[in-house]
């Protein structure tokens, strides 16, 4: 295309430029659907939104794309940072998908050329307009290893307002706009990871347990949000060596609350007398253990970190009964409940503490298998294993009970219902007696 045959070009993307640095709170970006110009600008600017007419799109970004590639492919070739800064912005805007020219604007960053702080602003605009574009979501990764590791980059670690918590709003808003939206939730989880090797106390995992839940809660068919409540499930329950400092702690009372769910939890789900009787039994005897040493003891605390660790679990699966109940033929229920059978019998395996293996308190094994011999080995140990014995039995009764349930509501549910009863079958723990 030549530069006669769209002579507004420069005008136009002079015009976006503008509005984007003298509005850093513009929030959204869109292409207003136009026909023809009618001697207007298509540039269209109203509170914190902007947006550009659809008949210049095309023009405009061929205009863009063609003195970029050139610049790029013409090393000789000068031209001021600020001029090939704005063809940056129109063709990103329009197509952000192009991982050279976000290189480029990387190069200019590097150069002191463009601001960082502006360039959160800039993204933040194209991944409204394009919600799911990883090339966007990568930059900003890019950006916050950048500003955290700059010389002038100085952040209060234990300041509420981390740029963190930015981050999470950003992918929040783009998981709410596109379904199935993994590269937001893939952002999300590289946060939260960079976030911990930062030492940053902000956002805490706790908030991010309870946000993600009421997300999840919101968007019941939408398997991307449940992978990252796996993901924080995986942290909780072999990742956390210690006991969670006070940002981090479910319950402020410790080894009270949690204890009392888990036994309420398989006393609903389990009918025999003898059974019953073991079980009051056990609840007993875990409470006197658990009050008579004082200061607790290391075996106390290893055991009070792990029924904290299972107390995550069994609140994500009280979430996912009561959705199944709740909604019929949704696949991403079923898959995630084969996430949740398949991590306790992991949990149970891999974490030996309570038999007194001082050296594997985090929960990680080199035997990583999950065969019922070594979860029925583990059961028979000791009050805690008793206890975790209960739970799985609780799991079973409330597995069929729902199973029946959705059997009966829908073929392609009792389906869904028949491959997850499989798939616990190749695990080694199987439901149905």
């Amino acid at each position: 295309m030549q530069d006669d045959i769209f002579p507004a070009a420069e005008k136009i993307l002079s015009d976006i430029e503008n509005v984007v640095k003298k509005n850093p709170s513009l929030k959204s970006f869109e292409i207003i659907p136009a026909e023809d110009n009618e001697n207007k600008s298509p540039v269209f600017h109203q509170e914190d939104c902007l947006g550009l007419a659809s008949w210049c799109v095309q023009p405009l970004y061929c205009y863009a794309y063609r003195r970029l590639f050139e610049l790029r492919q013409n090393k000789h070739r000068r031209e001021e940072p600020s001029t090939i800064a704005r063809w940056l912005l129109g063709a990103l805007l329009l197509n952000p998908d192009v991982t050279t020219f976000w290189n480029m604007r990387r190069e200019l960053v590097r150069s002191h050329k463009l601001e960082a702080p502006e360039e959160f602003f800039f993204s933040r605009l194209v991944l409204y307009h394009k919600p799911k574009c990883f090339e966007a979501f990568a930059y900003r990764r890019w950006l916050l290893s950048y500003i955290l590791n700059s010389k002038d980059g100085h952040y209060d670690p234990e300041s509420v307002e981390s740029p963190f918590c930015r981050e999470l709003d950003i992918a929040t808003t783009c998981a709410d706009r596109y379904a199935s939206n993994y590269h937001a939730w893939s952002h999300r989880r590289h946060v939260m990871t960079l976030r911990e090797s930062c030492g940053f106390a902000y956002p805490t995992l706790e908030t991010e347990w309870k946000n993600s839940l009421a997300w999840c809660q919101r968007h019941v068919s939408d398997y991307s949000g449940l992978s990252y409540r796996q993901f924080l499930l995986n942290k909780y329950m072999f990742e956390l060596k210690e006991l969670p400092r006070e940002p981090f702690i479910k319950c402020p009372d410790v080894g009270e609350q949690w204890k009392e769910e888990l036994f309420a939890y398989v006393k609903s789900n389990i009918s025999d007398t003898e059974d019953m009787h073991q079980l009051q039994r056990l609840f007993g005897r875990t409470n006197a253990e658990f009050r008579a040493t004082t200061p607790p003891s290391r075996t106390k605390q290893h055991q009070t970190a792990y029924f904290r660790s299972l107390s995550y679990w069994l609140e994500e699966c009280r979430a996912n009964d009561s959705a199944i109940c709740m909604y019929n033929d949704h696949e991403a229920l079923w898959c995630h409940r084969r996430f949740l059978a398949y991590l306790l019998l992991r949990f149970m395996t891999t974490n030996r503490f309570c038999r007194g293996d001082e050296h594997n308190v985090d929960g990680r094994s080199d035997d990583r298998s999950v065969e019922r011999k070594n979860v029925q080995k583990l059961l028979a140990d000791n009050d805690v294993m008793l206890c975790h014995n209960f739970l799985v039995q609780a799991f079973r009764a409330y597995t069929n009970k729902i199973a029946d349930l959705a059997t009966k509501r829908d073929q392609h549910e009792k389906m869904l219902v028949e491959r997850f009863f499989k798939f616990l079958q190749s695990i080694g723990f199987e439901i149905r007696s």
